[in-house]
C-alpha cells in the first residue's frame, strides 16, 4: 500500500495541466482523494443530521477510493479516448479488494454513499478550480463549469445533497 500512496501523492492531475497549471502546483491525485472524503464525510453527517439513514464512513472511504487506479495506470485525460472506466476497474482490482469493491459503487452510485463520494469528488474539483482561478489560472474555468453541470446531474431528485453540496460550496 505504501507504493500505492507514493504514487498518488506525486501524481499531478492531468486536467489542471492541460489548462495550464504547472506541474509543480498542480493538485496530485492524493490530495484530490483527501479533499474529496472530507468533503463526503461532511456532507454524510450533515444528511444524518437531517434524518437520511447513511454512513458518513462508507462515504468517505468510497471517495477516498475513487481514483486509487490511477497509482497503477496514471490521471488518464477524458480527451485522451481511452476508456478510463475499464482500465481503472483493471487496475483497482490489483491493489485489492475493498478497494475495488469502494471503486464499482462509486461507478454505478449504487448507494447513497457513493451518490455522496460522488458529489464530493465534484465539489472538491469545483473548489480547486476557484482556486487555481484566484491565483490567475482563468483556463480552468472550463473544469469548474463541466463539474458545476456534473454536479447537478449528480444530485438531481436529491434536494436535501444538493443543498448540502451547494452549502459547502460557498462556505
Amino acid at each position: 500500500m505504501y507504493r500505492i500512496i507514493t504514487a498518488l501523492s506525486s501524481l499531478a492531475r492531468t486536467g489542471w495541466m492541460l489548462r495550464g497549471v504547472p506541474s509543480t502546483l498542480a493538485e496530485t491525485v492524493a490530495e484530490h482523494l483527501f479533499a474529496s472524503a472530507v468533503i463526503a464525510l461532511e456532507a454524510g453527517y450533515r444528511l444524518k443530521d437531517e434524518g437520511v439513514e447513511v454512513d458518513p464512513h462508507k462515504a468517505a472511504a468510497i471517495a477516498l477510493a475513487h481514483d486509487m487506479g490511477e497509482a497503477l495506470i496514471g490521471d488518464i485525460a477524458k480527451v485522451s479516448g481511452i476508456d478510463k472506466t475499464r482500465v481503472e476497474e483493471e487496475a483497482v482490482a490489483r491493489i485489492s479488494g475493498w478497494v475495488e469493491q469502494l471503486y464499482k459503487e462509486f461507478e454505478h452510485s449504487s448507494s447513497i454513499e457513493a451518490r455522496i463520494a460522488r458529489a464530493s469528488e465534484l465539489a472538491a474539483t469545483i473548489l480547486r478550480a476557484r482556486r487555481y482561478m484566484t491565483e490567475g489560472f482563468k483556463d480552468v474555468k472550463e473544469i469548474e463549469e463541466s463539474s458545476i453541470k456534473a454536479l447537478d446531474k449528480v444530485t438531481a431528485g436529491d434536494e436535501k445533497l444538493r443543498k448540502i453540496m451547494m452549502d459547502l460550496l460557498e462556505a
